[in-house]
């Protein structure tokens, strides 16, 4: 699974670390456990998380686009000086 590195007389595992694989364990285990409680409530919350990032996404997607416009705008006037 993860080979072994020996970095002069440190030896260490290349890979994920125990502590992060534990964590998504631990998180992949939760959701099923959620899901198999409730798996309408869990589709409805996944779809308004799922809404909640899509629109999150728009507004920052149009915030760099304004920024950039912005930036250019203002690189052009300085130029034409």
């Amino acid at each position: 699974m993860a080979s072994i590195i020996q970095h002069d007389t440190v030896e260490r595992e290349e890979g994920p670390s125990r502590i992060a694989m534990t964590l998504v364990f631990l998180a992949v285990g939760f959701l099923a456990g959620t899901y198999w409680a409730d798996p309408v409530g869990f589709l409805s919350t996944v779809e308004a998380f799922a809404q909640s990032v899509y629109d999150g996404v728009i507004q920052w997607g149009v915030a760099v686009v304004l920024t950039a416009v912005a930036s250019w705008v203002v690189g052009r006037k300085r130029t034409n000086r």
